[in-house]
């Protein structure tokens, strides 16, 4: 009843990891030992349904749109980077523009895993003369980032992925409008769970002490 036992049922998108997550597991671990927390990673879709359901309690998202039913809060807001092979053209700059990217291939999110990625990525080449016309997806961030040090192609990543790309992947700042992106904590809206506010008042601690990067 006051929301320090029980499980948690828990679902993330692929970018959490980077930071939230992390950092939200510490603080449980450290502030509510006997809370049991159950992980799901899975795309925006899922989580939405999981949420009005039941099924999930919790949801750490971005969101390509809004829900009804559906309650929100702003955990991190940060912006999005180019990673690049080490020993690119482009790998010396600080800013990278699209004609340093020309006729690369592009390595990109499916609509269907990160829909809020994969619109901020189309939208910035569509406020650019530079056509994308050469693109492949890819289901997972780590497939991505292979495939960029083994210079296949580039991809964009959120600024918090820094202290994970390996050696032989670059991180630059676009020179180009692009972002930001939003990760929320989402969770069903009217639900009284105590446990699962009180996890709610972690992820406020857990924004508190994330980096703003924007």
């Amino acid at each position: 009843e006051s929301g320090e036992a029980g499980t948690i049922r828990l679902g993330f998108i692929p970018t959490a990891t980077f930071q939230i997550l992390p950092m939200l597991l510490e603080k449980i671990r450290s502030t509510l030992p006997l809370v049991n927390v159950e992980l799901k990673e899975g795309p925006e879709d899922p989580q939405i349904i999981g949420l009005r359901s039941g099924t999930f309690d919790v949801c750490i998202g971005h969101l390509s749109r809004t829900y009804d039913q559906i309650e929100s809060m702003l955990l991190i807001r940060e912006r999005l980077v180019v990673a690049l092979p080490k020993g690119h053209r482009a790998a010396r700059r600080k800013y990278v523009s699209l004609r340093d990217l020309k006729g690369e291939l592009l390595i990109m999110p499916s609509k269907d895993l990160l829909p809020s990625v994969h619109q901020m990525i189309a939208a910035a080449f569509l406020k650019n003369p530079m056509p994308l016309d050469r693109y492949q997806m890819a289901e997972h961030f780590q497939t991505g980032v292979n495939l960029t040090k083994a210079r296949v192609g580039y991809m964009f990543l959120p600024s918090s992925a820094k202290d994970f790309v390996p050696d032989g992947v670059v991180l630059r700042t676009p020179g180009f409008a692009i972002g930001p992106l939003d990760t929320f904590a989402l969770w069903a809206r009217g639900n009284v769970d105590p446990l699962v506010h009180r996890v709610l008042s972690v992820l406020k601690e857990v924004k508190r002490l994330s980096l703003i990067h924007i």
